[in-house]
């Protein structure tokens, strides 16, 4: 048996056990395990850590085995490559999307250059080309990750699911 801090940081941050599964998307049985000092996998103790807004080496007490800090270091490693790559990713897919956006504006300066707009204000055109460009594909971007990038991110990258800096550093 690991005497854990769950219930005493559970309680600190106002959560039922209830609350708290849900956070951290396992179900109360294991929280209650957990509570009790039963032993986890490494992939449980980082999601309620995440849940928890706290390291997995906060969640013990500190009387800890060699075995134990071993395991909570191997577990935070973990945790640390998954989100490094998951960073990674994000920022090569949100680099793809901007270079996306500043294309079709460059297009859209091709087609009012076009000899079809002849005598109407090009500069006002691309401003406003421009400004409702942004307009569209800001929300666009967003919906987009909370859609379709996070949570295949999520599939990819399971420890790195319930950490609020998951996309950002």
């Amino acid at each position: 048996m690991v005497e854990t801090q769950v219930r005493k940081l559970r309680l600190e941050k106002g959560l039922s056990q209830e609350q708290l599964a849900e956070k951290a998307k396992v179900s109360v049985r294991t929280i209650q395990r957990l509570e009790s000092g039963q032993d986890v996998s490494i992939e449980t103790l980082n999601l309620v850590a995440g849940a928890l807004s706290v390291e997995v080496k906060d969640l013990f007490t500190d009387q800890k085995t060699k075995k134990e800090e071993e395991k909570i270091s191997h577990s935070n490693n973990q945790l640390q490559y998954q989100l490094e790559k998951r960073r990674e990713e994000y920022q090569t897919i949100i680099k793809f999307y901007k270079a996306t956006y500043v294309l079709l504006m460059f297009s859209s300066v091709m087609l009012v250059t076009n000899d079809i707009w002849a005598g109407i204000n090009i500069d006002g055109m691309f401003a406003t080309f421009w400004i409702f460009g942004w307009m569209i594909m800001n929300p666009l971007q967003k919906l987009i990750v909370m859609t379709i990038v996070d949570p295949k991110l999520d599939e990819k990258y399971p420890l790195t699911m319930n950490r609020l800096d998951k996309d950002h550093e």
